[in-house]
Order: C-alpha cells, then structure tokens, then sequence
C-alpha cells in the first residue's frame, strides 16, 4: 500500500497543478511499485483522497514547526514519506518495516535530509511498538502522525497504540486520517476489493474518532477531506450541498488532531 500512495504523489508532482508537490515520492518507485500503482489507478475518488489528506496533514505540521521547530514528528507506519524533507524545522523519527526502511534508505539516505532524521525498523506483527517508542527521548513537544494506517487497525489495536503513546510522551498530539465504516461501504468497495487481493483488509467503525475521545483523548481539530477537496478544486460540489448529496457524514473522511484530555475538563464545582 505503501506503494499505491507513494504513485499517486508520483503523479499528482508530475501534474500541472498539483496538490502536494512531492517531488521526492518518484525516488521511491520501481517496476514492482509501477505494478501495483497500476492496479489502483481508476480508483479516483480513493487517490483524491490520498493527495488532499497528505496536504491537509503538510499544513499542520508546517504550521506547527513555524511555533515550534524543536517539535519531535514521530510518524508511524511512515511508507514512502518525504516530509522530513519538505517541512523546514523538526526532530523527525520514522517507523515502518524493516524492508520498506531498507528500500527508503537506499532512494533516500537520512544523511541528506535537512533536519535531524532517524529511521527505526519494526516488524509490527512481531515486535512491541511501545519498546520502539521507548527509545526516543524527545527534547521538544512531540507530534505523532499515522497516515493511512487506523483503517487497518482493529480497535483493540488501535487502543493498544494509544496506551503506547500516552506511556511515554504524557504531553503529546496525534494527527491521523480516519475513515468510517459507512463511507467504506458506500464508496470504497470496488478500493477494498482490490486491497483485499493484496493480503490485507479494512477494519473500518461506525465512529472511528470515539475510540479516542472514549479513552483519553479531546478533538482539538477535525478537518473533512471530502470538503478540503473543494478548495483544491477537485471535488466540484459545493460545500454547503455536500452534506445533501453524500449518503454519510462528511466528516467520515477526515483528518483529526487529537491531545490528551485534562481529567479536569468535566469536574463539576
């Protein structure tokens, strides 16, 4: 899948408008990447998709890295990300599998990357992602992104990862892209046909962003990709009618900033 994503920015940096820019993601992709691009590349809704969350999640990094350049960007499940290499400012830690690592090394060494940039290996089916976290010490805010990943998560995975995050960096952010189970069903089926073909499934919800807010975690931010699309011109339905002609909730694709709750917040006096 890493390679599905990392095509679309191939060709969204090869288009005369485009929406991310990412000029490095054509580094990363081989015959074998081509391939699998291929296999999703009718699917247009899916990779409009794809571009405006990875520019939805560029502006609030970039945002946050103008406060904050000593901000800590763990990314998880990091594929074939090149923002390390994009964003100014930043102490950057990425953590995927071991050979995907091995691949992004060889197309893009750390060493020529601008900011402080350290790649960690994980086999996530046999190895604890709270020991991997563990050897990180930010000095900074901490900012964890997962793109792309929850809707592969069951629940009692996804809570496993939070535990995980509020383990070790009490005073954190997530930034991460939900999907919920009724926008799966009504307009990605044909997308999860074929992602089932490769060995892997959606685990979609009713109402992803209530696994957060449920256990330990406020909203501080929601933005809808499908009305983010709009502003870039590729969704043409207007904003204000979305909302009739959609058979879910807009925000059933949405990018989230989540931060821990003040146990305080609903203390009555």
């Amino acid at each position: 899948m890493a390679y599905y994503c990392c095509g679309v920015r191939t060709q969204d940096a090869q288009s005369i408008r485009p929406v991310c820019g990412d000029a490095y993601a054509r580094r990363f992709m081989c015959d074998y990447g081509l391939r699998i691009y291929e296999l999703f590349k009718e699917e247009t809704n899916s990779n409009a998709s794809i571009l405006v969350r990875h520019r939805i999640i560029d502006e609030l990094l970039r945002e946050q890295l103008q406060k904050r350049p000593d901000t800590c960007v763990i990314t998880i499940g990091a594929g074939f990300d090149s923002r390390p290499y994009r964003l100014d400012g930043g102490t950057w830690y990425e953590l995927d599998e071991p050979q995907l690592i091995t691949w992004k090394e060889e197309r893009l060494p750390a060493e020529e990357c601008g900011n402080p940039l350290q790649r960690i290996a994980i086999d996530f089916a046999s190895e604890s992602l709270e020991d991997k976290l563990a050897a990180i010490t930010p000095t900074g805010p901490v900012i964890l992104v997962i793109e792309g990943v929850f809707i592969y998560l069951t629940e009692q995975e996804i809570l496993q990862a939070l535990a995980a995050f509020q383990k070790h960096f009490p005073d954190h952010a997530i930034i991460c892209d939900l999907v919920s189970s009724d926008m799966v069903t009504q307009y990605a089926t044909t997308l999860h046909a074929k992602i089932q073909t490769l060995g892997t499934r959606f685990q979609p919800v009713e109402r992803p962003e209530t696994v957060f807010t449920l256990n330990g975690y406020c909203i501080r931010e929601g933005i809808s990709i499908i009305e983010r699309a709009v502003d870039f011109g590729i969704n043409r339905i207007p904003k204000l009618l979305l909302g009739f002609m959609l058979d879910c909730d807009v925000m059933g694709n949405a990018v989230y900033v989540f931060e821990p709750a003040d146990p305080y917040d609903d203390l009555v006096l």
